[in-house]
């Protein structure tokens, strides 16, 4: 047998963009080829082929500014990225086991949120003494992000590993100085950012010499992206607090160089995938050639990196599913080189975790490094022609966005100004269109939700009380399930009370390979609203399906079938059902032509996908007594 190699590519030419570009408009049979573009939050799409051609110029490798494909040589293949679990519990001593327990089972890291009621409530040195009880300080990194008082527990923790005899050089971590991160969450800080900045700058500047590892100044988006920001903004908005960390330290004697130095950046990884991988990378570049432009050093313009799973895509409802989100996201993250993750629980929306919650967490990113081995290669998105490609526009967006927020004078001022909330208000109307009309499903919830399901029950979240301290309304955190999981929620109650579920007549018409695939997105919709169909099939005629309505005592009916027999039966069922003592009648379907003789006939919804599901299912609550 020969062993000669077989080039079979050779023997055919090689092919063109072009060529291909013609043979998909070909295809697409007078389709505009815009057509196979998808659409992004932030003005951007994605393109349905990527070729050398959209990366004309080699990347730097990892380790080598402006850091896009990493900040280190190796990426995190010695050792891996710090496993780091997130802490809000109310309550000190609870919460100070969960950190024993973690750290003893695979956590490496520390993320503390403080001040009540969105953390952990610590008001002084001894009570942060009794939260880190059992975390080794000397080597685990503890990261702080307060809620309100942004300088207080920075001392806090300094004092507390003084009083422990814990060189500080030994320290690893963050302060959590982050003034604007505040006003944004909260809505009020004890002085306003550059008074703040300028009383930090002294711990700045003695912190870079007596402890390198602890970091004293945060940037975290948390606040915006919980309250619902796209991607873009979220990244310019963080990029744009940096700024003005900079210039302000800058102002109270503090170099760009060293002010960098002490930064920690916090993002919030989202659902998608590769945009969130690309997205991650564009941060490090849009830091670098920031704080290049102000004078840094090439080892200053090095991004350190904190990502966490996303709050706003968790749902109360079929938290299981959260597992998988999470995991999704906590991938993205690693892939992406992130320096530290942090996994949201899966109980995280219904409440305090629990020890499952945590573990299952935990262990995500332990499987993801020991059994994926994703710490064993660096920057592994680097060289694919979309993601490089990728990267670039997310930068371009976000810089475009975060030259309008320099424009208005900075992130503090478009905070207080109202200018951020108003492009919040505006992201949050589009995305919750694209969810309420299911072009943005939601598994378990907007799409095959489960009625039967098991609640998990959590001790809930404290209610943050709103302030208009420090002249600025809080940001109000929001998910994308909350609008379907109110009409659960009122399904439940219903249950709850009555012992039974709202319940709707459900006819369907013709065969079942003629009704199958409409009767079975119609009973999915109607249980997204905790409502069940009640389905009745092979009926003869108008009046056998009245007297099998009349039987069920149900005040709403729902007709479902295929197109050619509405024109038909729909008048004569609809007519049928309310002689019978039907309220109200929905058609599965558009109803296109026939819909004013269908309207005629009495028939008053008619569900079909594109629409507002969730007021159509607001409607069949307000028919079926559902409070």
């Amino acid at each position: 047998m020969s062993r000669e190699p077989l080039p079979i590519a050779a023997e055919f030419p090689p092919p063109s963009l072009d060529a291909w570009r013609k043979l998909v408009e070909k295809d697409l049979k007078g389709k505009p080829f815009s057509s196979l573009q998808s659409p992004l939050e932030g003005g951007l799409s994605l393109k349905p082929l990527y070729t050398s051609e959209d990366v004309p110029s080699p990347v730097e490798p990892p380790g080598v500014a402006p850091y896009v494909r990493g900040t280190q040589p190796l990426g995190h293949t010695e050792g891996g990225w710090t496993v780091c679990q997130e802490y809000a519990g109310p309550d000190v001593d609870s919460t100070a086991e969960s950190l024993r327990t973690d750290l003893e089972r695979g956590a490496m890291g520390v993320w503390l949120l403080l001040d009540a009621p969105y953390g952990v409530d610590v008001k002084d040195a001894a009570t942060l003494k009794r939260l880190l009880a059992h975390v080794p300080l000397e080597r685990t990194p503890v990261h702080l992000e307060p809620a309100r008082d942004v300088l207080a527990p920075a001392s806090l923790l300094l004092q507390v590993a003084d009083g422990l005899g814990i060189q500080r050089a030994a320290l690893k971590g963050s302060l959590g100085i982050d003034p604007i991160g505040a006003l944004a969450r909260s809505g009020a800080t004890k002085a306003d950012v550059a008074a703040t900045l300028r009383e930090a700058a002294p711990l700045v500047t003695s912190l870079l010499k007596e402890a390198p590892g602890l970091r004293a100044l945060l940037v975290s988006s948390r606040a915006w992206a919980d309250a619902g920001a796209t991607p873009v903004q979220e990244l310019a908005w963080a990029i744009a607090t940096g700024v003005e960390y900079l210039r302000e330290l800058e102002r109270a004697g503090v170099s760009p160089n060293d002010a960098a130095r002490s930064v920690q950046f916090a993002l919030s990884v989202g659902a998608h995938f590769f945009p969130e991988i690309a997205r991650l990378r564009a941060a490090r570049l849009l830091w670098a050639k920031v704080v290049a432009a102000s004078g840094g050093s090439p080892e200053a313009q090095a991004m350190t990196l904190h990502a966490r799973t996303a709050s706003a895509t968790k749902t109360k409802h079929d938290p299981w599913v959260n597992i998988l989100r999470a995991t999704s996201e906590s991938f993205a993250a690693v892939v992406a080189g992130a320096d530290s993750v942090s996994t949201t629980p899966f109980d995280e929306p219904l409440g305090t975790p629990d020890e499952q919650g945590r573990r299952l967490a935990r262990n995500t990113q332990l499987i993801l490094r020991d059994e994926s081995s994703l710490n064993r290669v660096a920057d592994p998105a680097g060289g694919s022609y979309y993601l490089e490609e990728l990267t670039t526009e997310v930068a371009r967006a976000a810089w475009a966005e975060l030259q309008r927020i320099e424009s208005l004078g900075g992130m503090s001022k478009a905070l207080t100004q109202g200018d951020v909330a108003r492009a919040i208000a505006e992201s949050v109307a589009a995305r919750d269109k694209a969810v309420r009309t299911r072009r943005l499903p939601i598994v378990g919830v907007s799409e095959f939700p489960h009625l039967g399901e098991a609640p998990v029950r959590r001790e809930p979240h404290p209610t943050p009380v709103s302030t208009t301290e420090g002249g600025s309304l809080p940001l109000r955190p929001v998910r994308l399930a909350e609008a379907f999981e109110s009409l659960r929620d009122a399904s439940d109650r219903h249950l709850a009370t009555l012992g039974v579920r709202p319940r709707a007549f459900m006819v369907s018409l013709g065969t079942v390979a003629e009704h199958t695939t409409r009767s079975t997105w119609i009973v999915n919709a109607l249980s997204v609203g905790g409502i069940e169909a009640d389905e009745h099939r092979d009926l003869k005629d108008a009046a056998q399906v009245a007297e099998s309505f009349a039987k069920t005592g149900s005040p709403v009916a729902v007709i479902s079938g295929p197109d050619a027999m509405y024109p038909e039966q729909v008048p004569a069922l609809t007519q049928a059902l309310k002689a019978r003592g039907a309220r109200f009648v929905a058609v599965a379907g558009r109803p296109g032509d026939h819909e004013a003789a269908f309207r005629a006939a009495g028939v008053d919804l008619f569900i079909y996908a594109g629409a507002d599901l969730v007021q159509l299912l607001k409607t069949l609550h307000q028919q079926l007594g559902v409070a």
